[in-house]
Protein backbone atom coordinates (compact mmCIF):
# COMPACT_ATOMS: atom_id res chain seq x y z
CA UNK A 1 0.00 0.00 0.00
CA UNK A 2 1.02 4.05 -0.33
CA UNK A 3 0.11 5.38 2.32
CA UNK A 4 0.98 9.17 0.53
CA UNK A 5 -1.74 7.93 -2.45
CA UNK A 6 -4.68 6.92 0.38
CA UNK A 7 -3.76 10.12 2.29
CA UNK A 8 -3.86 12.40 -0.97
CA UNK A 9 -7.42 10.05 -1.57
CA UNK A 10 -8.98 11.28 1.40
CA UNK A 11 -7.98 8.47 3.63
CA UNK A 12 -7.22 9.49 7.41
CA UNK A 13 -4.17 7.77 8.89
CA UNK A 14 -4.05 6.11 12.07
CA UNK A 15 -1.01 6.46 13.78
CA UNK A 16 0.74 4.06 16.20
CA UNK A 17 4.52 4.00 17.14
CA UNK A 18 4.54 0.31 18.04
CA UNK A 19 3.66 -0.98 14.06
CA UNK A 20 4.74 2.27 11.71
CA UNK A 21 7.53 2.46 9.87
CA UNK A 22 7.56 6.73 10.11
CA UNK A 23 8.80 8.57 13.14
CA UNK A 24 6.30 11.61 14.52
CA UNK A 25 8.71 13.80 13.01
CA UNK A 26 9.09 11.92 9.43
CA UNK A 27 5.65 11.65 8.88
CA UNK A 28 5.48 15.45 9.68
CA UNK A 29 8.01 15.96 6.92
CA UNK A 30 5.97 13.95 4.42
CA UNK A 31 2.68 14.56 5.19
CA UNK A 32 2.00 17.97 7.79
CA UNK A 33 0.65 19.79 4.97
CA UNK A 34 -1.29 17.18 3.42
CA UNK A 35 -3.32 16.19 5.90
CA UNK A 36 -6.54 17.49 8.07
CA UNK A 37 -7.36 14.90 10.45
CA UNK A 38 -5.38 11.96 12.06
CA UNK A 39 -5.58 9.48 14.78
CA UNK A 40 -3.24 8.52 17.45
CA UNK A 41 -3.23 5.74 19.53
CA UNK A 42 -2.78 6.58 22.63
CA UNK A 43 -3.67 3.14 24.86
CA UNK A 44 -1.87 0.22 22.85
CA UNK A 45 -2.92 -3.53 23.00
CA UNK A 46 -0.14 -4.42 25.21
CA UNK A 47 -2.44 -2.02 27.79
CA UNK A 48 0.65 0.26 28.13
CA UNK A 49 -0.21 4.20 27.39
CA UNK A 50 1.81 6.29 24.77
CA UNK A 51 1.35 8.90 27.06
CA UNK A 52 1.98 9.85 30.61
CA UNK A 53 -1.14 8.22 32.87
CA UNK A 54 -1.98 8.04 36.68
CA UNK A 55 -4.17 5.64 35.63
CA UNK A 56 -2.08 3.04 32.95
CA UNK A 57 1.22 1.88 32.49
CA UNK A 58 3.12 4.26 30.22
CA UNK A 59 4.98 2.46 27.68
CA UNK A 60 8.55 2.55 28.22
CA UNK A 61 9.87 3.52 24.66
CA UNK A 62 6.93 5.29 23.38
CA UNK A 63 5.27 6.65 26.92
CA UNK A 64 5.50 10.47 25.36
CA UNK A 65 4.77 9.62 21.90
CA UNK A 66 0.83 10.33 21.80
CA UNK A 67 1.29 13.72 24.17
CA UNK A 68 4.06 15.88 22.11
CA UNK A 69 2.46 14.19 18.43
CA UNK A 70 -1.41 15.58 19.21
CA UNK A 71 0.30 18.76 20.81
CA UNK A 72 2.35 19.49 17.77
CA UNK A 73 -0.46 18.37 15.06
CA UNK A 74 -3.21 20.42 16.77
CA UNK A 75 -0.81 23.55 17.22
CA UNK A 76 -0.44 22.91 13.08
CA UNK A 77 -4.22 23.23 12.57
CA UNK A 78 -4.65 18.85 12.52
CA UNK A 79 -7.73 17.65 14.43
CA UNK A 80 -6.50 14.48 16.50
CA UNK A 81 -8.78 11.81 17.34
CA UNK A 82 -6.97 9.39 20.41
CA UNK A 83 -7.64 5.77 19.99
CA UNK A 84 -7.99 3.66 22.90
CA UNK A 85 -7.77 -0.56 22.77
CA UNK A 86 -10.86 -1.34 25.15
CA UNK A 87 -10.98 -4.89 25.95
CA UNK A 88 -7.91 -5.80 23.98
CA UNK A 89 -5.58 -5.25 27.00
CA UNK A 90 -1.97 -7.22 27.40
CA UNK A 91 -1.57 -6.00 31.19
CA UNK A 92 -4.80 -6.23 32.87
CA UNK A 93 -5.55 -9.22 31.51
CA UNK A 94 -2.36 -10.73 33.28
CA UNK A 95 -4.77 -10.33 36.35
CA UNK A 96 -6.43 -13.45 36.73
CA UNK A 97 -9.90 -11.78 38.26
CA UNK A 98 -10.21 -10.37 35.09
CA UNK A 99 -8.91 -12.49 32.64
CA UNK A 100 -11.22 -13.86 29.56
CA UNK A 101 -11.98 -17.27 29.49
CA UNK A 102 -13.43 -20.24 27.17
CA UNK A 103 -16.16 -22.28 27.58
CA UNK A 104 -13.58 -25.29 28.26
CA UNK A 105 -11.73 -23.21 30.66
CA UNK A 106 -9.13 -22.12 28.59
CA UNK A 107 -7.62 -18.61 29.93
CA UNK A 108 -7.90 -16.45 26.70
CA UNK A 109 -4.41 -14.22 26.17
CA UNK A 110 -4.75 -10.27 26.35
CA UNK A 111 -8.24 -10.30 26.35
CA UNK A 112 -10.11 -8.60 29.37
CA UNK A 113 -13.74 -9.62 30.20
CA UNK A 114 -16.58 -6.78 29.29
CA UNK A 115 -18.54 -7.61 32.20
CA UNK A 116 -16.32 -6.38 34.58
CA UNK A 117 -17.81 -2.70 36.17
CA UNK A 118 -13.94 -1.99 37.88
CA UNK A 119 -12.57 -2.52 34.48
CA UNK A 120 -15.33 -0.16 32.76
CA UNK A 121 -14.20 2.71 35.57
CA UNK A 122 -10.78 1.93 34.84
CA UNK A 123 -11.01 2.49 31.09
CA UNK A 124 -13.38 5.64 31.58
CA UNK A 125 -10.44 7.07 34.10
CA UNK A 126 -7.52 7.18 30.86
CA UNK A 127 -10.15 8.32 28.40
CA UNK A 128 -10.82 11.40 30.35
CA UNK A 129 -7.16 11.91 30.94
CA UNK A 130 -7.12 11.85 27.05
CA UNK A 131 -9.81 14.54 27.15
CA UNK A 132 -8.61 16.50 30.31
CA UNK A 133 -4.43 16.48 29.18
CA UNK A 134 -4.39 16.44 25.56
CA UNK A 135 -5.53 18.61 22.81
CA UNK A 136 -8.00 16.50 20.81
CA UNK A 137 -11.22 16.09 18.74
CA UNK A 138 -12.58 13.14 19.79
CA UNK A 139 -12.01 9.78 20.97
CA UNK A 140 -11.94 6.32 19.34
CA UNK A 141 -12.91 3.57 20.85
CA UNK A 142 -11.74 -0.02 19.48
CA UNK A 143 -11.76 -3.19 20.21
CA UNK A 144 -14.96 -3.15 23.09
CA UNK A 145 -16.05 -6.33 22.45
CA UNK A 146 -15.93 -9.83 22.94
CA UNK A 147 -13.61 -12.30 20.74
CA UNK A 148 -16.27 -15.35 19.93
CA UNK A 149 -19.41 -16.21 21.29
CA UNK A 150 -18.20 -18.81 23.42
CA UNK A 151 -16.74 -16.43 25.88
CA UNK A 152 -16.94 -15.68 28.62
CA UNK A 153 -16.62 -17.99 30.88
CA UNK A 154 -15.12 -16.72 34.31
CA UNK A 155 -15.92 -17.31 37.39
CA UNK A 156 -17.83 -13.72 37.80
CA UNK A 157 -19.83 -14.35 34.24
CA UNK A 158 -20.31 -17.83 35.32
CA UNK A 159 -21.94 -16.78 38.94
CA UNK A 160 -24.00 -13.86 37.79
CA UNK A 161 -25.25 -15.88 34.88
CA UNK A 162 -26.23 -18.49 37.18
CA UNK A 163 -27.80 -16.39 39.71
CA UNK A 164 -29.98 -14.93 37.43
CA UNK A 165 -31.14 -17.76 35.32
CA UNK A 166 -31.23 -19.90 37.83
CA UNK A 167 -28.90 -22.45 36.35
CA UNK A 168 -26.41 -24.51 37.58
CA UNK A 169 -22.92 -22.85 37.92
CA UNK A 170 -20.58 -24.77 35.68
CA UNK A 171 -22.63 -24.60 32.41
CA UNK A 172 -21.21 -24.73 29.03
CA UNK A 173 -21.45 -23.14 25.60
CA UNK A 174 -23.28 -26.28 24.58
CA UNK A 175 -25.76 -25.97 27.08
CA UNK A 176 -26.91 -22.95 25.84
CA UNK A 177 -26.99 -23.61 22.63
CA UNK A 178 -29.74 -26.29 23.45
CA UNK A 179 -31.83 -23.83 25.23
CA UNK A 180 -32.75 -21.10 22.44
CA UNK A 181 -34.38 -19.25 25.73
CA UNK A 182 -31.43 -19.16 28.17
CA UNK A 183 -29.04 -18.44 25.26
CA UNK A 184 -30.66 -15.57 24.47
CA UNK A 185 -31.20 -14.10 27.59
CA UNK A 186 -26.64 -14.80 27.76
CA UNK A 187 -26.77 -12.84 24.23
CA UNK A 188 -28.60 -10.34 26.28
CA UNK A 189 -26.61 -9.54 29.11
CA UNK A 190 -23.04 -9.93 26.62
CA UNK A 191 -24.60 -7.09 24.66
CA UNK A 192 -25.67 -4.87 28.15
CA UNK A 193 -21.88 -5.37 29.40
CA UNK A 194 -20.53 -3.51 25.90
CA UNK A 195 -22.94 -1.56 26.08
CA UNK A 196 -22.18 -0.24 30.01
CA UNK A 197 -19.00 -0.12 28.93
CA UNK A 198 -18.83 2.75 26.21
CA UNK A 199 -21.72 4.28 28.17
CA UNK A 200 -19.61 4.06 31.25
CA UNK A 201 -16.25 6.22 29.03
CA UNK A 202 -19.25 8.75 27.42
CA UNK A 203 -20.23 9.53 30.61
CA UNK A 204 -16.99 9.64 32.08
CA UNK A 205 -15.25 11.62 29.07
CA UNK A 206 -18.19 14.24 28.51
CA UNK A 207 -17.46 15.34 32.06
CA UNK A 208 -14.11 16.76 31.41
CA UNK A 209 -15.26 17.60 27.39
CA UNK A 210 -17.61 16.95 25.37
CA UNK A 211 -15.60 15.21 22.37
CA UNK A 212 -17.36 13.30 19.79
CA UNK A 213 -16.58 9.70 20.78
CA UNK A 214 -16.50 6.73 17.94
CA UNK A 215 -16.85 3.58 18.67
CA UNK A 216 -15.94 0.79 16.45
CA UNK A 217 -17.57 -2.39 14.99
CA UNK A 218 -16.85 -5.26 13.55
CA UNK A 219 -18.24 -6.61 10.30
CA UNK A 220 -17.38 -9.86 8.61
CA UNK A 221 -18.74 -11.65 6.45
CA UNK A 222 -17.08 -15.16 7.74
CA UNK A 223 -19.18 -13.88 11.22
CA UNK A 224 -22.28 -12.94 9.62
CA UNK A 225 -21.77 -9.28 9.42
CA UNK A 226 -24.51 -6.97 11.94
CA UNK A 227 -25.91 -9.83 12.69
CA UNK A 228 -22.59 -11.71 13.89
CA UNK A 229 -21.25 -8.99 15.36
CA UNK A 230 -24.58 -9.19 18.23
CA UNK A 231 -23.96 -12.77 18.77
CA UNK A 232 -20.46 -13.09 18.68
CA UNK A 233 -18.68 -9.78 20.24
CA UNK A 234 -21.59 -8.45 22.21
CA UNK A 235 -21.53 -5.42 19.18
CA UNK A 236 -25.69 -4.93 18.74
CA UNK A 237 -26.10 -1.90 16.03
CA UNK A 238 -29.86 -0.89 17.55
CA UNK A 239 -27.76 -0.83 21.18
CA UNK A 240 -25.29 0.83 19.31
CA UNK A 241 -27.14 3.80 18.67
CA UNK A 242 -28.33 4.48 21.68
CA UNK A 243 -24.97 5.29 23.72
CA UNK A 244 -22.33 6.16 20.39
CA UNK A 245 -23.31 9.24 18.49
CA UNK A 246 -20.89 8.09 15.57
CA UNK A 247 -19.78 4.02 14.88
CA UNK A 248 -16.75 3.33 13.25
CA UNK A 249 -17.69 0.36 10.86
CA UNK A 250 -14.61 -2.18 10.43
CA UNK A 251 -15.69 -3.71 7.48
CA UNK A 252 -13.85 -6.98 6.48
CA UNK A 253 -11.57 -7.55 9.19
CA UNK A 254 -10.60 -11.17 8.68
CA UNK A 255 -11.91 -11.63 4.99
CA UNK A 256 -10.58 -10.03 1.64
CA UNK A 257 -12.02 -6.78 0.94
CA UNK A 258 -14.67 -6.93 -2.02
CA UNK A 259 -12.94 -6.59 -5.21
CA UNK A 260 -15.20 -4.39 -7.38
CA UNK A 261 -17.92 -2.36 -7.49
CA UNK A 262 -20.76 -4.82 -8.20
CA UNK A 263 -19.81 -7.37 -5.11
CA UNK A 264 -20.44 -3.43 -2.97
CA UNK A 265 -23.13 -2.26 -4.37
CA UNK A 266 -24.33 -6.19 -3.49
CA UNK A 267 -23.32 -5.28 0.24
CA UNK A 268 -25.06 -1.82 0.22
CA UNK A 269 -27.93 -3.47 -0.95
CA UNK A 270 -28.33 -6.25 1.77
CA UNK A 271 -27.71 -3.30 4.16
CA UNK A 272 -30.56 -1.29 3.12
CA UNK A 273 -32.48 -2.35 6.38
CA UNK A 274 -29.13 -1.76 8.28
CA UNK A 275 -28.39 1.98 6.55
CA UNK A 276 -32.30 2.74 7.88
CA UNK A 277 -31.17 1.49 11.34
CA UNK A 278 -27.86 4.27 10.85
CA UNK A 279 -30.39 7.39 10.50
CA UNK A 280 -30.05 9.11 13.83
CA UNK A 281 -25.71 8.24 13.75
CA UNK A 282 -23.10 9.47 11.80
CA UNK A 283 -20.35 6.59 10.74
CA UNK A 284 -17.28 6.20 9.49
CA UNK A 285 -14.68 3.22 7.97
CA UNK A 286 -12.28 1.88 9.67
CA UNK A 287 -9.64 -0.57 7.62
CA UNK A 288 -6.33 -2.46 8.09
CA UNK A 289 -3.27 -1.79 6.02
CA UNK A 290 -5.92 -1.36 2.68
CA UNK A 291 -4.13 -2.12 -0.60
CA UNK A 292 -4.78 1.17 -2.96
CA UNK A 293 -7.53 -0.98 -5.14
CA UNK A 294 -9.24 -1.65 -1.80
CA UNK A 295 -9.59 1.65 -0.86
CA UNK A 296 -10.61 2.97 -3.70
CA UNK A 297 -13.60 0.35 -3.51
CA UNK A 298 -13.67 1.62 0.09
CA UNK A 299 -14.45 5.15 -1.33
CA UNK A 300 -17.54 4.00 -2.61
CA UNK A 301 -18.77 1.85 0.46
CA UNK A 302 -18.27 5.91 1.58
CA UNK A 303 -20.32 7.65 -0.78
CA UNK A 304 -23.14 4.63 -0.17
CA UNK A 305 -22.76 4.56 3.15
CA UNK A 306 -22.69 8.88 3.72
CA UNK A 307 -19.39 7.44 6.01
CA UNK A 308 -17.43 10.90 7.53
CA UNK A 309 -14.00 9.54 7.25
CA UNK A 310 -12.43 6.21 6.38
CA UNK A 311 -9.48 5.87 9.11
CA UNK A 312 -6.84 3.06 7.90
CA UNK A 313 -3.62 1.77 9.43
CA UNK A 314 -0.55 1.32 7.30
CA UNK A 315 -0.04 -2.14 8.57
CA UNK A 316 -2.11 -5.06 10.23
CA UNK A 317 -1.76 -5.28 13.91
CA UNK A 318 0.85 -7.44 15.43
CA UNK A 319 -1.57 -9.27 16.46
CA UNK A 320 -3.24 -10.09 13.48
CA UNK A 321 -3.16 -14.09 12.90
CA UNK A 322 -3.64 -14.63 17.05
CA UNK A 323 -7.33 -12.69 16.92
CA UNK A 324 -7.63 -14.00 13.46
CA UNK A 325 -7.81 -17.28 15.16
CA UNK A 326 -9.49 -16.72 17.96
CA UNK A 327 -12.05 -14.58 15.96
CA UNK A 328 -12.86 -17.15 13.39
CA UNK A 329 -11.86 -19.84 16.25
CA UNK A 330 -9.82 -21.32 13.42
CA UNK A 331 -8.24 -25.02 14.41
CA UNK A 332 -10.50 -24.78 17.49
Amino acid sequence: MSVESIINQGGTFVFDPMISSMTPDEFLSAYGDSINTIALVAKSEAGSTYFPSSTAPKDPRYGETFSSFAQILSDIGVEVYAMLHGNVDGFFSRDPNFTMYQTNGTAIENFVCPNQENYWFYLSEIAAEIANRNAVTGLILSDILYPRNTTCFCENCRRTFSQDMGIDRDFSADYLSKRPEILAKWQQTRVGAIKNTISSIVNRVHQERKLEIITEMLIDPQTNYFNGASEHFGQDLPTYTQVSPHILLHFYPWSPFPSSEAEIEQLVGNMAPIIERMTTTKNSLFMWAPSDASFQLARVLQRALGSEFIFFTEQQPRSYLDRRTLHLQLGM
